[in-house]
């Protein structure tokens, strides 16, 4: 599977970023615990307004004026990426969909790859794993409930992330990391 690996990458968050910190990488996430970016700058904002309204709701005794909206350009080293232990999806198909619910299943970091680059699953994605799970859409690990579950998944909707998991990775793949305005 070959896919061109993009130079300029983005992401949005609410926190300053002065240095890529994987740790800080809430697990159970698409492809596990780590540092997420994204091809498309729209979908970087979009990810910064929902992190913000998600800090804004959750900490009801803080005022929205608390919290700040920040995105990054990220520009990573495309030779050393190269070299790099790479699992690419370029769909949200039956494998993309069992490598996200092992992620999902067991957090942390279930695989070995240094770097993932896939579709994003949508907003709805809990809700929709959550009735995957509790055999909803039939029997949890069988192909019809799986089918089920990527057609509510809406994967042509979906944008496209890359993953870094390993400090050691971000630290060598990542070559800059501005901040830009998000309002242009």
């Amino acid at each position: 599977m070959s896919q061109q690996i993009n130079r300029i990458l983005y992401h949005g968050t609410i926190s300053k970023i002065e240095h890529i910190d994987v740790q800080q990488g809430r697990g159970f996430k698409d492809f596990g615990k780590g540092f997420y970016m994204a091809v498309s700058k729209v979908q970087a904002i979009g990810m910064m307004h929902k992190k913000y309204r998600e800090a804004v709701r959750r900490n009801i005794n803080k005022t929205s004026a608390s919290f700040q909206e920040h995105l990054y350009q990220i520009t990573i080293d495309v030779e050393y990426a190269k070299s790099l232990q790479t699992r690419i999806f370029c769909y949200a198909d039956e494998e993309w969909l069992n490598f996200v619910l092992l992620c999902r299943e067991k957090g942390d970091i279930p695989h070995s790859y240094d770097l993932v680059i896939g579709p994003t699953a949508d907003d709805d994605t809990m809700l929709c794993l959550k009735s995957y799970w509790d055999g909803l859409y039939g029997k949890t690990g069988s192909y019809e409930a799986k089918r089920i579950l990527l057609r509510n998944l809406e994967p042509e909707n979906l944008g496209i992330q890359y993953y870094i998991g390993k400090q050691n990775i971000a630290d060598k793949l990542i070559s800059e990391i501005i901040e830009i305005d998000w309002k242009r």
